[in-house]
This record gives C-alpha cells, structure tokens and sequence, in this order.
C-alpha cells in the first residue's frame, strides 16, 4: 500500500496513535507474534495425537460401539490412568487427542474409503476375481446386498468385503444384477474378469431364466 494511503488511514482510524514512536509499534508486532505462536502451539495437533485417535475409532468401529463413546469414556478412563501413572503433564496431552462423535464418524469413513480403495488397486493388478453374493434384510427391512470378492495374489486366495448396496423395492434377479452391474461399471470393472459367482439357492439367484446368474 502506498504510504500516503497508510499515513491517512493511520490518522483517520488510528488518531489516538499519531504520537507514538517507532518503538512502541515494534513491542505491538512482538507481543502480537508471541500471542499467535502460542495460540499456535496450543490448537496444533500432533501426529502422535492423530494417530491415536485413528486407532481408536478403528477400536470403535472393529467393536460396532456409538461414535460417542470414545468422548464419553474412552478419553475420560485414558485420562484417569495416564493421571495416576505420568502425572498431569501427561494428561494435558491426552485431552488433545480428537476424539468427538464427528471425528470418530469422519476416521472410520476415511478408513473405510482407503480399504476400499486397496482392494479395487488389487483387483485391477491381479484382474481375475470370483463373487460371493447374498442378498439379506435389515433391522429396517430394507433388501441390502451383501458381496465379498476373492481373488488370487502372489499365489494365495485371498478374500475381502466388497461392497453392501441397498436394493429397490423388489429382489428380483435382473434387480440384484443392475445394482451389482452399477457398481463394477463406477470402480471400472468389467464382469469380462469374473471366473465364479456364489449365491444362495434363493430362486432370485439361481433361477435359469430370469436369475440374477443367468
């Protein structure tokens, strides 16, 4: 900015400074600088803090306990122990470890996504795959299909959830295949690499006109 501008700024929003020297200003930029350091330092989260609470929520989703409970226990009884044994310099430490409803939800879904996205990198390396397919209820009675994928890596069989994909309003077979015919098209995969297919002996499944097979 040019300094006539600076200067009139200076004397119309800052008249009250006009008499001060460059002294005074220098102190206010250093004293502002520790302020914004230190502030720095307190709101950063560090590594080791990120990375207990991924261990954590994989604690939490691995036991399909509510979100809420690392923040409503998990951190209250770490705290407690850490207290008694390293004293409360330790304890201040644990209290930064993120551990809300929220963090817990978005870690999961973090860790959800990069697995998911490991086994589509394996299945493209390796190409050929096998399917297991079943088609099941949940507690709210909506049709879900449920579908593992097994595959050969460096000699061994190894197999892993695929994906879980909620079906319309009927089962039939055509229905169970467009959805799971959706799915491979979006992680661009083609059914050209499918060796097997497991179902249930469901009719919906196995039927040899309009089975989800055929």
């Amino acid at each position: 900015m040019a300094p006539s501008k600076l200067k009139r700024h200076l004397y119309s929003k800052h008249s009250h400074l006009i008499d001060k020297n460059i002294t005074y200003f220098q102190r206010l930029l250093n004293s502002q600088n520790k302020q914004s350091k230190s502030m720095t330092k307190i709101v950063k989260i560090s590594d080791k803090s990120q990375e207990a609470s991924h261990v954590v929520a994989e604690l939490i989703a691995k036991t399909m306990k509510p979100h809420t409970i690392g923040e409503q226990l998990i951190l209250p009884a770490c705290r407690e122990i850490v207290k008694i044994f390293f004293g409360i310099e330790a304890e201040q430490e644990i209290l930064k470890i993120p551990l809300s409803d929220n963090t817990i939800s978005r870690r999961i879904n973090d860790m959800s996504e990069d697995i998911e996205q490991q086994v589509l990198n394996t299945l493209r390396n390796y190409l050929m795959f096998a399917l297991q397919v079943d088609e099941s209820t949940d507690i709210s009675g909506k049709a879900q299909l449920l579908v593992f994928v097994r595959m050969v890596v460096d000699d061994d069989i190894i197999e892993n959830f695929f994906c879980c994909k909620t079906l319309p309003e009927t089962t039939r077979g055509e229905d169970v295949f467009k959805v799971l015919d959706d799915h491979l098209s979006s992680v661009n995969l083609s059914w050209k690499n499918c060796i097997g297919i497991c179902t249930d002996d469901a009719p919906s499944m196995t039927g040899s006109i309009k089975g989800f097979i055929s």
